[in-house]
């Protein structure tokens, strides 16, 4: 072999090295995008649940503290009744007469109501 062929051939070598880097660099740059798709894809979907868990997260919020108001009236009736009881002792039928009275609007026997319908 002449210098001519060598010196050709180490750059026939040189330029098929070159080629293969070029066809590495080709193949690897669809699965970078593949890979920043897929995190962009994933990025979005994130922020999407996050969203809706916010969004739950609000509601149940606003259902504690619905429930924490209705407690409170409860606690309150519950305070009233224990006054009353107090307050009639243990006779239990003073109680519900007491009760019958003020909350479900019942009059004993004999007994006249009177409406005022003028509204004051």
């Amino acid at each position: 072999m002449s210098k001519d062929t060598k010196t050709s051939t180490s750059a026939k070598t040189a330029r098929s090295g070159d080629n293969k880097s070029e066809d590495r660099r080709g193949l690897s740059r669809p699965v970078f995008v593949i890979i920043a798709v897929v995190a962009v894809a994933f990025l979005i979907y994130s922020m999407i649940s996050i969203i809706g868990i916010q969004s739950q997260i609000r509601e149940r919020k606003a259902e504690l503290d619905e429930i924490k108001e209705q407690i409170t009236v409860q606690e309150i009736k519950n305070e009233e009744m224990q006054k009353l009881y107090d307050s009639t002792g243990s006779d239990f039928s003073t109680l519900a007469e007491q009760i019958a009275r003020d909350d479900l609007d019942y009059v004993k026997e004999g007994e006249r109501v009177f409406v005022n319908v003028s509204g004051e």
